[in-house]
């Protein structure tokens, strides 16, 4: 005889013929079919396996808004790596120089200058950037260097050779002739080596003050011009030591350079 199977409370929405097939088989048993188990009927077959069914979800937990199992729940999203900082830089000013700035930022001469693609020995030029290899965060420019202005080098002005000025002389005789001691007085009234002047003079004129060289030269020590008082032994003495002696002195340290012919007598 056939068995009839009552109507299964809890599933809603099922049409007759959708639900499981019905078998009768010998001995008055029936089963649910086991083509007709599925996902949302496993709890209901009589012969569906004991592990099978505990991996699948049941009907009354469908029902009640369970999900179904996703596939990559155990996948775990990997983590964003955070990008890095940049680095920080910083304008070059007057007295900044890379051994200071290495020293105030913890780095060497040597690694601040290979990443700005310089030698350790280059100089810094004021207004350039210079990259600093740390975080820009953790930058702190350092104080403004203090500069001291430069010294200015002054040059010393040229200290002018003493002058050596003659002693107020008594005026000249009025008259000739003149005596060799009034020649030797008139030579030796001013302050140039007597001596050697009087020497001088008695090889240039023979000591006669009014000797004349045709050649252009006159009085006692041949002055080689013209001037009035040639002939008087004071004025010709006194000419030849402003005009002659002292200038020379003063450009070459020695004044009978005038008179070299006579001059080592």
């Amino acid at each position: 005889m056939a068995v009839v199977v009552p109507a299964i409370p809890g599933i809603e929405g099922l049409a007759p013929g959708d639900g499981p097939s019905v078998r009768t088989y010998a001995g008055g048993d029936s089963f649910l079919s086991a083509p007709s188990c599925s996902v949302w009927s496993a709890d209901l077959c009589l012969n569906s396996k004991g592990d099978e069914a505990s991996d699948s979800l049941t009907l009354r937990e469908v029902e009640q808004g369970a999900a179904l199992p996703d596939a990559d729940a155990d996948d775990e999203a990997p983590e964003a790596t955070p990008e890095p900082e940049p680095w920080g830089s910083m304008a070059v000013r007057p007295g900044d120089t890379l051994i200071a700035l290495a020293n105030w930022f913890g780095l060497t001469p040597f690694e601040l200058a290979v990443i700005n693609g310089a030698s350790v020995d280059d100089t810094l030029v004021i207004g350039q950037t210079l990259v600093i290899p740390l975080p820009e965060s953790q930058v702190v420019v350092p104080p403004t260097p203090d500069i001291e202005p430069a010294p200015v080098a002054v040059e010393p002005e040229p200290t002018p050779p003493p002058v050596v000025v003659a002693p107020p002389t008594p005026p000249p005789p009025t008259s000739g002739p003149w005596t060799t001691d009034e020649i030797v007085a008139a030579i030796c009234s001013l302050p140039w080596p007597c001596e050697r002047m009087v020497a001088i003079a008695a090889c240039e004129s023979g000591l006669r003050p009014d000797a004349v060289n045709p050649a252009g030269y006159y009085g006692l020590f041949q002055i080689n011009h013209w001037f009035a008082g040639w002939d008087n032994p004071w004025t010709n003495a006194q000419t030849a030591y402003y005009e002659k002696y002292l200038p020379s002195l003063q450009a070459g340290g020695d004044g009978t350079a005038p008179w070299p012919h006579c001059r080592y007598y």
